[in-house]
């Protein structure tokens, strides 16, 4: 529990990204050592004294995951759905995050004893394993949200494509290419439609295309109300 305190220091510092990325390095390091030390606490020819004290090193991977667990995905999940929905959907999309995190926990809780039994400490590699695979699904999945108002994230989801690096070029190029845009969604300010009545984020997708090949902006006529 205290762990999640050093969100409160570091969150807006370095950012969502980067905090997601050090939980899973460290968590990463933390299940394969204590896996690795288990199994030599188990297979130890050199007495019990040694035994005990591989037993302690895995026992303190195991608070050293659970620390930065506590400080990064922990803390995340319950901030992050609230930055990148939109207005109009934030509600459920925060209640379906819920859902989602409690079945997964559950579904852990029942699964772990399972897995210790048939598997042993193999079940920490399997956690390293996971933890790994989150590296690359921040790099390309989750775009940054830190110091963003909620207006500029829906014009980073303007992009048709799901990864992060052209979200984050598409939402470049409004910047460069329509500059009053950007700054409307700074000051916290709504794009509309003028004939739909919809937020730009849901307009932009049929009302500007993005050349790939001449990196520009097609727009049509947008007008700006106070959010």
């Amino acid at each position: 529990m205290l762990s999640t305190l050093i969100c409160v220091f570091t969150l807006d510092r370095i950012g969502r990204r980067w905090t997601l990325y050090w939980g899973s390095v460290v968590q990463v390091i933390a299940m394969a050592a204590a896996g690795g030390l288990t199994a030599a606490g188990q297979s130890n020819p050199e007495g019990f004294a040694m035994a005990k004290a591989y037993s302690s090193g895995a026992v303190a991977m195991s608070f050293l995951f659970t620390t930065s667990f506590g400080a990064t995905w922990l803390t995340i999940p319950s901030l992050y759905p609230a930055e990148i929905f939109p207005l109009e959907v934030r509600a459920e999309g925060n209640a379906w995050g819920v859902v989602g995190w409690s079945v997964g926990n559950g579904w852990l809780t029942l699964l772990c004893p399972v897995m210790f039994k048939a598997i042993k400490e193999k079940t920490y590699y399997v956690f390293a394993a996971a933890n790994v695979i989150t590296i690359p699904m921040i790099w390309a999945l989750y775009p940054e949200s830190n110091q963003r108002t909620l207006e500029e994230m829906n014009l980073v989801f303007t992009a048709d494509s799901i990864r992060n690096w052209e979200a984050e070029r598409n939402f470049k190029i409004l910047k460069e290419q329509n500059p009053e845009l950007v700054q409307a969604a700074q000051r916290g300010h709504s794009a509309l439609d003028p004939e739909t009545g919809l937020p730009i984020r849901s307009s932009t997708a049929r009302n500007m295309s993005l050349d790939v090949h001449g990196m520009s902006v097609v727009e049509d006529k947008q007008t700006f109300k106070h959010g």
